[in-house]
């Protein structure tokens, strides 16, 4: 089985020849710009990109196939996809995000703290929610606190620093 991430949320139709707009779901916006096709969720179909431009901080697609705007409207609100092959290589201590959602974290005394639900991107750095049974912590992605992320065993260990659970 394939393994797909979602790149970008179709949010709207453009115009009558079947171009979308989408909400990019990647730091890179103009990382579209390197792709020769995108899976479609609705109907999970492998679709080449004849055309992409970007506009305010959206992406504006065409896509083989859709051809009107009523094709367009039947994949409003849902989500465009690629196949794994297609990610770009990180550096190292760099991870996806879908990467990081689903980790369970511990301190570095080897507590049970939760799991990552959510990734928000600040600017300054990103910030871990981390649900537990009881409570949700918010975990600043940085040294003094990330030591270790361990995308194989599916673990994060941080820092306890003081306030941060409270």
């Amino acid at each position: 089985m394939k393994e797909y991430i979602k790149v970008g949320k179709i949010v709207n139709t453009h115009g009558v020849k079947g171009c979308m707009k989408v909400l990019a779901l990647t730091d890179d916006l103009e990382r579209f710009d390197e792709l020769d096709y995108v899976y479609t969720e609705i109907d999970n179909k492998k679709r080449k990109i004849n055309n992409v431009w970007y506009r305010k901080g959206m992406v504006y697609l065409e896509l083989e196939g859709i051809n009107n705007m009523d094709d367009a409207m039947k994949l409003k609100e849902s989500f465009i996809s690629i196949e794994e092959g297609q990610l770009r290589e990180l550096p190292n201590d760099t991870y996806y995000i879908f990467e990081l959602e689903g980790l369970e974290v511990y301190s570095t005394e080897g507590e049970y703290i939760g799991k990552i639900k959510e990734v928000f991107q600040t600017g300054a750095n990103d910030v871990y929610e981390v649900k537990s049974k009881v409570n949700t912590y918010y975990i600043p992605a940085i040294k003094d606190v990330v030591k270790e992320v361990n995308i194989k065993d599916k673990k994060v260990i941080i820092n306890v620093i003081e306030g941060l659970l409270e």
